[in-house]
């Protein structure tokens, strides 16, 4: 086990300098993501009833869902890095926006804007990683950026806490600077990556037409196509623990304190096993561990729907993180595996597009819960684990190239 260990931080260390670059920043970015757990309390504090923030929130996750179109774009176009910086500067100043609007409209503008900004990040990122590492290295570095978010999520919104008491107005500035903070490292010491795309790149006609290109492309990988299918079911299921779980275990006699008590379980297996847990599932096929984590992600969905304790919740969340640990960054890796160099940020921006519908549809979950009751996770948990007989279909194929 200490030898195991100590391979593992020998092969972090191992890693280029620009993927510890990007990973710090995204702990920075992340621990200063302060705005969104306080935005719904904010919101309310301005007057606006709840079915109004509802519709704020689903103007944020539609601008979501076009950000990874232009992303994948202009990481092949104008390179990863310089999308990184357009990304993160607009979404800096798209947050402060966010706290001059007064009216509704207003916020739901500068929401969909800042939506849309924020969802620029993740597909050139991705893409840049899997530019900086060796195919062996990416299951590691997919799992050390999820290690940093989930890092940075379980220190920024206490530190939010204490802003947000003093004046709102210090959530919204210190999200920006932290945000800014991390454009500054980028441009400092991340490289350009790869530049697939030719002629006038600003240009909308080439585009499209690059779109065109890379979906063709896309239609004719028939693995990528079933990773796309597979993925989506599970994460509708995914986002059910997050949008419909407190109302469950408080529903069930928990207090909201056992119930945050589950809910860090989740962020504590994370921090503690997931990269010691990714280096060891990296020496099977990774279609396999991907069958094996869609369908524990589906188990964990279910068990929420009968138990009834703490413990059992305890228990469930087990299934669950398990699943999550092995499904999301592997998930990464496998799509870095199957996408074409030429083709490679629209490979990541359609599966950001993915992860954005799956989120706007899961949100039906609560609608879902409050018609069907305990029966709705079992249906959650039906969805996740047909994603992972799906998923099986790739079996079928010849298997991906080797680590």
């Amino acid at each position: 086990m200490i030898a195991f260990v100590t391979r593992m931080f020998t092969e972090i260390r191992a890693l280029p300098r620009e993927v510890h670059v990007l990973v710090g920043g995204q702990f920075i970015n992340r621990f200063g993501g302060f705005v969104l757990p306080f935005l719904a309390l904010y919101l309310t504090g301005k007057g606006i009833g709840m079915g109004h923030v509802a519709i704020v929130l689903g103007s944020m996750a539609t601008g979501g869902l076009f950000g990874p179109i232009v992303s994948g774009y202009l990481a092949d176009a104008i390179g990863r890095r310089n999308t990184i910086v357009v990304a993160l500067v607009s979404s800096a100043l798209s947050i402060v926006g966010l706290y001059y609007c007064q009216t509704l409209p207003q916020f739901m503008a500068v929401a969909f804007v800042h939506g849309f900004c924020s969802f620029l990040y993740h597909p050139a990122a991705s893409a840049l990683l899997t530019d900086l590492v060796r195919p062996d290295q990416r299951v590691l570095a997919f799992a050390l950026m999820r290690l940093a978010v989930n890092a940075g999520f379980a220190a920024g919104p206490a530190v939010a806490g204490i802003l947000f008491s003093r004046a709102p107005a210090l959530i919204f500035y210190g999200d920006a600077i932290t945000t800014l903070i991390f454009a500054g490292l980028a441009m400092l010491w991340l490289p350009h990556g790869l530049r697939t795309v030719t002629g006038k790149v600003t240009s909308p006609s080439v585009m499209w037409q690059s779109w065109r290109e890379a979906l063709g492309n896309m239609r004719r990988n028939r693995p990528f196509v079933i990773l796309v299918i597979s993925s989506l079911l599970m994460e509708i299921a995914f986002v059910q623990t997050f949008n419909v779980l407190a109302l469950t275990a408080t529903g069930r006699g928990l207090t909201p304190e056992q119930y945050g008590v589950v809910m860090a379980l989740n962020g504590a297996l994370i921090m503690f096993l997931e990269l010691p847990l990714n280096q060891w599932a990296r020496r099977f096929d990774l279609r396999r561990v991907l069958v094996f984590g869609f369908a524990l992600v589906g188990a964990g969905c279910a068990s929420f729907g009968f138990m009834r304790t703490q413990t059992g919740f305890f228990v469930a969340m087990v299934i669950f993180t398990v699943g999550e640990m092995l499904a999301l960054p592997i998930s990464q890796s496998y799509t870095s595996t199957l996408a074409p160099e030429a083709y490679r940020g629209r490979y990541f921006g359609i599966r950001g597009i993915v992860w954005a519908m799956a989120a706007s549809i899961g949100s039906v979950g609560v609608w879902c819960y409050g018609q069907m009751g305990d029966a709705w996770w079992y249906v959650a948990g039906a969805i996740g684990v047909l994603g992972a007989l799906v998923m099986l279909g790739t079996l079928r194929e010849p298997a991906p190239p080797s680590d």
